[in-house]
């Protein structure tokens, strides 16, 4: 990826404090990272070749759509999806992540109200789509997550099996955007799988948000049993403004946004050049995913006891949320206790240090991620959670600065009390 947050020198204050000319430490990588050289060359190339409506029948209309198809053929294949052939799955170019996880689940709701089941773990996009279905009918049900952190597969049975005979969708975070806990999706394909044995049918339409996966391990959806998935490439060195969300070969889609493009699932000419930033970023990642994953857990770990190394010299009570579940190596959600999230994302701001107070999309709200109540966090830490995130681009200098560098901010908020909560 681009070195746009490269190695950077020691604080001049040797205090943890960013000094003049110092360049901030990215460490939001979870809600956009730096573009990929390689995909910006590409992007430009595209531009360039494919400047033209791909729906015009003309010369240049007509490369532009051969641009469009090849992308859209090579992310299906790199997702594990069937590309070819009667059981063709369909990949739909979106503006993002957020309007593909509601096309994938208001899309496939069908036309009378049936049970969605959602989490805690669920980005804001999902919820706010159950909502939308609660409007007209359906049945909202909260599925409780494990001591871990991942779907609890007993009570998502229950909660299933409660709905009866109706159409029945359930929303599944593969990578959680605020924790990196990993969901366990065997245990939610078994249930998947028992429901359609008992019923004679497919059981569960299964909706799986990939943001936080899709660049960092295979997915494999044909043999998966996703019914829908959505994923953005800006979190893995992609272009921001587009988005893709996959459908099963025979699942009924109604377009949120009607229009002859995009297999008239959704109107509005499509983004060439994007669309082949998309491909080509995630060609990039795949090639490297196993080596960065590897690195970036080594990282992840000196991060984390640097951080409550920091915290316990500050006199802070702090905890790695989840610092036992099966975690993507590239997220650290930080808990501190009685400290305001915002306040603590504002001083690191000052310090020279990004991060996050939750996803990007949620990053305003006075609310804590409902995630940490919903694992039984003692109450001390709700207030308290920033989240960290790492890419092939962070380095161990960058990391142990950061610690450095936040550790200041600690020593500042146990001291002043000016950001107690």
């Amino acid at each position: 990826m681009a070195s746009r947050d490269a190695p950077v020198a020691r604080s001049r204050s040797g205090q943890g404090a960013a000094a003049p000319g110092d360049p901030p430490i990215y460490l939001d990588h979870a809600a956009a990272t730096p573009l990929h050289p390689e995909v910006a060359a590409a992007m430009q190339e595209a531009s360039e070749s494919g400047y033209a409506n791909p729906s015009s029948p003309h010369a240049a209309g007509r490369q532009a759509k051969q641009l469009l198809e090849d992308a859209r053929e090579e992310i299906l294949e790199l997702l594990g999806g069937r590309s070819s052939g009667p059981a063709r799955e369909r990949l739909i170019f979106t503006s993002g992540a957020t309007e593909a996880n509601r096309l994938g689940v208001l899309g496939t709701a069908g036309d009378q109200p049936g049970w969605i089941g959602v989490s805690a773990r669920d980005h804001a996009s999902i919820r706010g789509a159950a909502d939308q279905l609660a409007r007209i009918g359906w049945q909202v049900a909260e599925v409780p997550l494990s001591a871990g952190g991942s779907l609890d597969p007993a009570r998502l049975a229950e909660a299933s099996a409660a709905a009866g005979q109706l159409r029945r969708i359930l929303t599944v975070t593969t990578t959680c955007g605020q924790t990196g806990i990993r969901d366990d999706l065997a245990a939610v394909d078994l249930v998947r799988a028992d429901q359609a044995s008992r019923e004679g049918s497919g059981g569960l339409l299964l909706h799986a948000d990939l943001t936080q996966q899709a660049g960092w391990e295979p997915i494999g959806f044909h043999n998966s049993a996703f019914t829908s998935a959505a994923l953005a490439p800006c979190k893995f060195g992609g272009p921001r403004g587009i988005g893709a969300v996959v459908i099963r070969h025979g699942i009924r889609v109604v377009p949120l946004a009607p229009g002859p493009q995009e297999l008239g699932l959704r109107g509005g000419t499509e983004a060439v050049s994007l669309a082949v930033g998309f491909a080509r970023a995630l060609r990039i990642a795949a090639a490297g995913r196993e080596a960065a994953r590897a690195r970036l857990a080594t990282l992840r770990q000196r991060l984390e006891a640097g951080l409550l190394a920091a915290a316990a010299a500050a006199g802070i009570e702090a905890i790695v949320v989840g610092r036992d579940s099966d975690r993507a190596a590239h997220v650290v959600m930080l808990a501190l206790a009685d400290t305001d999230r915002q306040a603590v994302a504002m001083a690191a701001d000052l310090a020279g240090v990004c991060l996050a107070t939750g996803t990007a999309c949620a990053s305003g709200s006075s609310e804590p991620p409902a995630v940490l109540a919903a694992l039984g966090l003692p109450d001390r830490f709700h207030h308290g959670g920033v989240r960290l995130s790492l890419a092939a681009t962070t380095t161990a200098d960058l990391v142990d600065e950061a610690i450095v560098r936040l550790g200041r901010v600690f020593s500042r908020l146990a001291h002043s009390g000016l950001f107690r909560s």
